[in-house]
C-alpha cells in the first residue's frame, strides 16, 4: 500500500509544481502586461499634453493675429473718420471765414 501511494503522491506533487509553474508564469505575464499598459498610458499622457501645449499656443498666436488685425480696422476706421471730420471742419471754417468777411465788409 506504501508503494502504491508514492506513485500517486509523486503525481500530486508534480501536478502542484506545474500549477504553481503556471501560477508564476501568469503573475510575471500580469506583470509585463501592467508596465506595458503604464508605459504605454505614460506616452499617451506626454503624447497629449505635448498636443494641449502645441494647440495652445497655436490658439494664442491665432487670438494674437486676429486682435491685431482687429485693432487695425478699428484703427483704419478712426482715421477715415478723423479725415472726414477735418475735411468737414475745413469747410464749415471757410464757409464761417467767407460769412464773417461777408458781413463785415459789405
Amino acid at each position: 500500500m506504501e508503494a502504491s501511494r508514492d506513485p500517486i503522491l509523486q503525481d500530486l506533487i508534480h501536478q502542484e509544481k506545474s500549477v504553481v509553474a503556471k501560477v508564476e508564469e501568469a503573475r510575471a505575464e500580469a506583470e509585463r502586461i501592467v508596465a506595458q499598459a503604464r508605459s504605454e498610458a505614460h506616452a499617451s499622457i506626454e503624447r497629449a499634453r505635448g498636443e494641449a501645449e502645441r494647440f495652445a499656443r497655436e490658439s494664442a498666436e491665432r487670438t494674437r493675429e486676429e486682435a491685431a488685425a482687429a485693432r487695425e480696422e478699428i484703427l483704419a476706421a478712426a482715421r477715415a473718420t478723423a479725415d472726414d471730420l477735418a475735411a468737414r471742419a475745413a469747410a464749415r471754417r471757410d464757409a464761417a471765414v467767407a460769412l464773417v468777411v461777408e458781413r463785415v465788409l459789405p
